[in-house]
């Protein structure tokens, strides 16, 4: 009898292990169960991310906009891959269903963020449909106010006649470069201003892949010769051979790279126009002085367009997307060889370099400048000491504060 009261006992406690050790698992089991719909998970959809809490989601449907600014239905086709780049959420024609409700219209929260979708879900079974557009660039805001020939601008052509200065219009002309149509400013601009951080730029131009050429427009970040020393060597004319390089690169780590990298477009490059129309001068030389018809395309881009490595344009030869002004561009902003102008934009009231080479000698080499009263004129020996200002390309896709309108007090601020 003892040994068999024992048995019970033993039956008892084991019994009791037992359930104990069920109920602890099933406790973890259901917890874990219901984690799973408490944290932010995601899904693949072929190619891109979309995120979304809670239960999980039964059906996406992406659509994507085939043109800028039209909302109509037949303005998008259906795609399985998440894009990147300027994209934003359609608030209205976007929404989910859920099963509680077998309402069509039910919006969830929906956020898109280059290549990304995130949507909030709170029911098991809801199904979204998500509709993304095109974000209008600044260029596509900036369009309808493009000037014509007859208002002052240049002829609409790939290098047009430019004879005289511009110091009392502000005019957006519309031009040629290596890469299509590009709309520059010229003249007495004051809506062209652009805020980086606690930097202030000015728009050069928008380039043909739609990409913003700036320059700064602070204090010069540096006074200093093309080189250290003069040369009568046409190689010191590159500008990978030049002293300014080493300076930009190190103002580019300081200030932009870490923050705004991610911004800049390396692969539409900055033009080293080096090539010569004989043995004595440069062929900017002949295209201002001589011809007075400055252009926005690069001679021999293999070897003159100065490019990020890895890119598919140019050289690549830079390490870091910045670059100098081209006397071109300075012509098409307004200015004119040896003809002072202190009412455009580009005037500082201080000398500082362009990257276009003017010719050569057996003593000394020179490169364009605009000096101190605003003209493209040459500098006289490779050496002397002239202001630095930077220039930068934005991509395509950078996004700006909506409420800005380029002035000095309102610029269009980077978003990042």
């Amino acid at each position: 009898m003892k040994l068999e009261k024992l048995s019970k006992g033993r039956f008892i406690k084991t019994s009791i292990i037992v359930l104990v050790f069920i109920s602890i698992f099933g406790v973890i089991f259901i917890n874990r169960s219901k984690a799973k719909y408490r944290v932010t998970q995601s899904i693949q959809v072929v190619s891109g991310e979309v995120n979304y809490t809670n239960p999980d989601l039964n059906v996406l449907a992406l659509y994507q906009q085939i043109n800028k600014g039209d909302t109509s239905d037949g303005n998008y086709e259906s795609i399985t891959t998440v894009p990147t780049g300027d994209y934003k959420v359609n608030t209205d024609k976007s929404y989910c269903t859920k099963p509680s409700t077998n309402t069509n219209k039910i919006f969830e929260n929906m956020i898109y963020n280059n290549g990304k979708v995130s949507i909030d879900i709170t029911e098991k079974g809801t199904k979204c449909y998500v509709y993304l557009d095109r974000v209008p660039t600044l260029i596509d805001k900036l369009k309808e106010k493009v000037n014509s020939t007859n208002e002052g601008c240049p002829a609409y052509e790939d290098a047009p006649s430019v004879t005289t200065i511009e110091d009392t219009k502000s005019l957006l002309c519309k031009g040629i470069d290596d890469f299509g149509d590009t709309y520059y400013y010229r003249g007495k601009v004051e809506n062209n201003w652009v805020k980086i951080g606690n930097f202030y730029w000015r728009i050069i131009r928008f380039n043909g892949n739609e990409s913003i050429r700036l320059i700064y427009s602070g204090a010069q970040i540096s006074t200093s010769g093309y080189t250290d020393t003069n040369h009568s060597s046409a190689q010191y004319a590159k500008y990978d051979n030049s002293t300014l390089k080493g300076i930009l690169d190190n103002w580019y780590n300081a200030n932009l790279k870490n923050t705004y990298g991610s911004i800049m477009d390396g692969n539409i490059g900055f033009c080293n126009d080096a090539d010569m129309t004989d043995s004595t001068y440069f062929k900017p030389y002949t295209r201002l002085y001589t011809n007075k018809k400055p252009t926005f395309k690069c001679n021999t881009k293999a070897d003159n367009l100065f490019t990020t490595s890895g890119g598919t344009e140019g050289n690549q030869k830079l390490t870091n997307p910045i670059g100098l002004i081209t006397v071109d561009e300075a012509s098409f902003a307004g200015g004119i060889v040896n003809k002072s102008n202190s009412g455009y934009y580009l005037y500082t009231g201080r000398p500082y370099w362009t990257m276009s080479p003017f010719m050569i000698s057996t003593a000394n080499m020179h490169i364009f400048r605009v000096d101190a009263n605003g003209k493209l004129i040459n500098t006289y020996d490779i050496d002397d000491k002239n202001g630095v200002l930077p220039v930068i390309n934005l991509r395509a896709d950078t996004q700006f504060t909506e409420n800005g309108d380029g002035t000095r007090g309102n610029p269009y601020e980077v978003i990042i």
